[in-house]
């Protein structure tokens, strides 16, 4: 968990005094972040795994399709299956993928039961605010489009935009963070809300980034936004966790 210090952010978000509110309501504002940690990497298989093996991170059976896990290695047949399919491209150090917002919380609850901290989710205003790292420049490495130095479609990365790749593979960031953009999307605590008028009430959860899917225009950290809802599972989702400062 790195340190991240507060500041001072110009991005697109609701209006001042709103926490929620749909897209096309945000606006262009300056917010403050206050200082934080995040990790220098995005949950991995070895991590999550971990917490699926000691009983923290079980998910119910259930008949809607996006709670229901195929049954792929290391699951076993004939059993309810909680280990996320890694999609035959590696475990261990690559990026956790598969899991929804809702096993994301129950992998922090387990976490947090461990009493080695407090962990949570980045709001999206964090998120960006890390990515960043107090540049103004287009990609988290300057103005110009560079071959080789994150995982996605065109970014001439071993994995050629067809799957993961181990988390740290490249350079890190200004703030000494890996993969804040390209290889997987992640999580944030931040959503849109259900369609009435002024709701607080959350609909889909926030994801950024973007993955190893997009192509790299679409990888600028204010532009990598967007949102599902908190039950579903794709595999060019993954998360990473932050702490306050206490």
């Amino acid at each position: 968990m790195l340190p991240i210090a507060g500041g001072n952010i110009t991005l697109n978000t609701c209006p001042e005094g709103i926490d929620i509110c749909p897209q096309h309501d945000y606006v262009e504002r300056e917010v403050t972040v206050k200082s934080f940690k995040m990790a220098e990497t995005e949950v991995t298989f070895q991590m999550y795994d971990q917490c699926v093996e000691s009983g923290g991170c079980k998910t119910e059976i259930s008949s809607w399709v996006y709670k229901n896990r195929a049954v792929n290695p290391p699951c076993v047949e004939g059993e309810a299956c909680n280990y996320p399919f890694d999609e035959n491209w590696g475990r261990d150090s690559h990026p956790v993928i598969n899991v929804s917002w809702l096993d994301t919380q129950k992998y922090i609850q387990w976490l947090n039961s461990l009493s080695i901290g407090t962990f949570r989710l980045p709001t999206t205003e964090e998120w960006e605010y890390a990515a960043r790292a107090n540049l103004e420049t287009i990609y988290p490495w300057g103005d110009d489009f560079l071959y080789g130095v994150a995982n996605c479609r065109n970014c001439g990365a071993p994995a050629n935009g067809e799957n993961t790749l181990e988390v740290a593979r490249f350079s890190p960031n200004q703030f000494g963070l890996y993969d804040m953009v390209g290889n997987v999307a992640e999580w944030t605590s931040s959503c849109f809300p259900t369609r009435e008028k002024g709701s607080q009430k959350c609909a889909t959860y926030i994801y950024r980034g973007g993955s190893f899917l997009w192509l790299a225009h679409h990888l600028t950290p204010s532009t990598a936004l967007n949102a599902m809802n908190n039950g579903l599972r794709i595999n060019s989702l993954g998360f990473r966790l932050v702490q306050d400062f206490e």
